[in-house]
């Protein structure tokens, strides 16, 4: 019987990540560089999805495990997150993987529904 996370992680583009199983993408991360003076030294990611009949399979654990993986020469990853983290409370895999939340922004998608700011030194020796 197939493990039921029998699916393949890899680049799309020159700024997505996408998760494939039988053929079909099934979960992707888009990121960019920021246009600011450290060029290409940081990576911001912007929107992870996964299609909701494949949450729960590891999906988007792996999809940050293969953007940690290929981004080794960035010193620094970052990401604030959507509303609909917010919503469902789901900080708890970022801070598995070592992400450190170091802001929140009140009120940003509604009253209650803020936004948080997560970072990750990746390269340490500069």
């Amino acid at each position: 019987m197939k493990s039921k996370n029998n699916f393949k992680i890899k680049f799309s583009g020159k700024n997505k990540i996408i998760a494939i199983k039988n053929n079909k993408i099934i979960g992707y991360q888009t990121f960019h560089y920021p246009e600011d003076a450290s060029g290409s030294r940081n990576v911001e990611l912007d929107w992870l999805y996964v299609n909701p009949k494949y949450r729960r399979e590891g999906v988007a654990t792996k999809i940050i495990e293969f953007v940690l993986k290929n981004f080794k020469k960035v010193v620094w990853i970052s990401f604030w997150t959507g509303k609909d983290i917010e919503i469902n409370k789901g900080n708890s895999l970022y801070k598995k993987l070592g992400f450190k939340e170091i802001a929140y922004q009140e009120g940003y998608y509604k009253k209650d529904i803020g936004t948080r700011l997560f970072v990750k030194r990746v390269r340490k020796d500069i």
